[in-house]
């Protein structure tokens, strides 16, 4: 029997299914031809309010921005785009003398980068959108995909009163998306209607195959309660944890395991019928009472701790776990005892370890304090004896105007100059890693540090946006370093440029400026403490800050053609954000 209602129920889907289908095609079809049909009515409406002298005084060049009649026709688009929602573009069209289409307006403000100019071009125009043109027919076409998306456009000539010339072609565009959303909910019905009559025929057969399967669950029940008893008899039994099962509510003891007799050193018959409590177990007869009054209110205990009396009369530590269940008709509770003597000696031990090793790094965060006040106030003091140093140097220079002696008064200048540099390096290295490294907008980073540079005619451009760096607080004496690098070595710097790039899983952050370039066997020892132009410690500064994180640098460019730093963000230190 089961068989044949088998046969005929799969007749009975596919039947449906196959009609389901057809209808949902006709339907669909029918609402696509409805829409394109509504799509031109409002074309044809829009176009009825276009004067086709205002476009005919279109030009098609920037000279129309000036135009009232472009103006004119931009605030009419806009505003109709602005009255339907499901409007996304309105625009005017032409053709030009050499077969190119352009835009004349559209319903964009200036502003929105989807804004076309007047005298844009569209090489993506259609068969069918050309042919608009050559036979000045309305017309639909779409879905067709663009630079701008996916759309389904509707298509009205403008023709000139006077001859009948097509001047110009309205195009109406609705977002694919929302057109087929339409499509789908027409054919919402045919759908439900399917999925309904699926869902009735299998309750149908549901209905039918229940009673079988009823009965071979009950005799498979039957079977696995045989089974199950067994098996929770042999769990009980043999487990390795001392188990009893006790009566609820005078708590004598029905059931215990091997286990619980061997931990108490009882017989079974010393403690069947007995409680917990007259057996002497517990170290503290108040645990019983804890016990009791958890599992009574809530059914359960989890892992409570109490100390026990071994055999031998010495103390351990368990963690009892109790349920509340039924077995028979009766109420009983279960218990679970888990030895954790040892254990909990261990986490003793390592509490004390711990706290050994906490007090140990509260030293050395207290031992490096003081150094890095020590290194301050030192630093402090150079730098007072250096501007003293440099003070009488240049009033040397004025006593003595020798040349060979203010020769040697500049030299002296200038390495004490090297010297002031050097110890003001320290400061910068000192506080690198102080501070946790954290998510910093790049963005605002390098527009921070080019705040910083000295006044200039250069101004960094960021082609990115919405990009976060994870690393250290120091991050933004990198691009600084970068920029003002650039600005005092590059010679010819007119422009410095930020952008990014994939590489694999890692983000590369470049700054790129137009100057004279690194010479190729100086491209690594500008990161380290050798000469170059300048020092290298500014470099050597931004290895190391990006280092904290993960980050590399490297510089590839070419020499002469300008400077390109290549910054390496691994997975995890980088992400894109939608905040503003």
């Amino acid at each position: 029997m089961i068989r044949n209602v088998n046969r005929w129920l799969i007749i009975a889907i596919i039947v449906i299914l196959a009609s389901g289908i057809l209808l949902t095609l006709w339907t669909a079809q029918r609402e696509d031809s409805q829409l394109r049909e509504d799509l031109l009515t409002k074309t044809r409406f829009v176009q009825s309010g276009i004067s086709p002298g205002n476009v005919l005084a279109l030009t098609g060049s920037e000279a129309d921005l000036e135009s009232p009649d472009y103006t004119a026709l931009k605030e009419e688009l806009i505003k109709i785009r602005s009255d339907d929602s499901l409007i996304r573009f309105v625009y005017l069209m032409r053709q030009r003398p050499d077969g190119t289409v352009i835009f004349l307006v559209d319903s964009e403000p200036p502003e929105s980068e989807d804004y076309s100019p007047p005298g844009q071009p569209y090489p993506e125009a259609s068969a069918i959108l050309l042919n608009a043109f050559v036979l000045g027919k309305e017309t639909t076409e779409g879905p067709l995909t663009d630079r701008w998306g996916t759309w389904v456009s509707g298509f009205v000539p403008i023709r000139y009163t006077g001859t009948g010339k097509v001047i110009g072609l309205l195009g109406i565009d609705i977002n694919a998306a929302d057109w087929n959303l339409q499509i789908i909910f027409a054919c919402g019905p045919a759908i439900i209607g399917t999925l309904l009559l699926l869902f009735l025929i299998l309750i149908f057969y549901y209905v039918l195959e229940r009673n079988e399967r009823e009965r071979q669950i009950l005799a498979a029940s039957e079977a696995a309660i045989r089974e199950s008893e067994e098996r929770f008899r042999m769990l009980f039994e043999d487990s390795p944890i001392p188990i009893l099962l006790s009566e609820v509510p005078l708590g004598s003891i029905a059931f215990v395991n091997k286990k619980f007799l061997d931990r108490v050193g009882l017989s079974r018959d010393q403690v069947i019928g007995k409680r917990g409590i007259d057996l002497g177990i517990l170290h503290d007869p108040k645990d019983q009472d804890r016990l009791t009054a958890a599992v009574m209110t809530d059914n359960r205990v989890d892992d409570m701790e109490v100390r026990f009396v071994n055999r031998d009369g010495t103390p351990g530590t368990a963690l009892v776990s109790m349920r509340m269940m039924t077995l028979r008709g009766k109420p009983y509770c279960l218990t679970v005892m888990k030895d954790v003597t040892e254990q909990k000696a261990v986490e003793e031990e390592k509490h004390y370890y711990t706290l050994g090793l906490q007090q140990h790094a509260n030293v050395l965060a207290e031992m490096n304090d003081k150094l890095n006040l020590l290194n301050s106030i030192t630093r402090h003091d150079i730098l007072n004896q250096l501007t003293v140093l440099l003070g009488y140097l240049e009033i040397m220079k004025i006593k003595f105007p020798d040349p060979a002696l203010r020769e040697t008064i500049d030299k002296e200048i200038l390495a004490a100059h090297n010297i002031q540099t050097q110890i003001m390096f320290t400061k910068d290295y000192q506080d690198i890693g102080v501070q946790s490294p954290q998510w910093f907008d790049l963005r605002k980073v390098i527009a921070s540090g080019a705040a910083r540079l000295p006044i200039s005619q250069v101004s960094p451009v960021v082609h990115f946006d919405k990009l976060e760096l994870y690393a250290d607080p120091l991050l933004e004496k990198v691009f600084y370093n970068l920029m003002e690098n650039a600005l005092r070595h590059g010679k010819t710097v007119t422009t410095i440029e930020f952008t990014c790039k994939m590489q694999d899983d890692c983000l590369v952050v470049v700054c790129q400026d137009n100057g004279v370039g690194i010479p190729a066997e100086y491209k690594e020892a500008i990161f380290e403490r050798r000469f170059f132009k300048h020092t290298g410690f500014g470099l050597l500064l931004s290895r190391t800050i990006l280092g904290i994180t993960g980050i590399t640098i490297r510089e590839t460019g070419e020499p002469g053609k300008g400077a390109r730093f290549e910054i390496t963000v691994r997975a995890g230190a980088y992400r894109f954000t939608n905040s503003v």
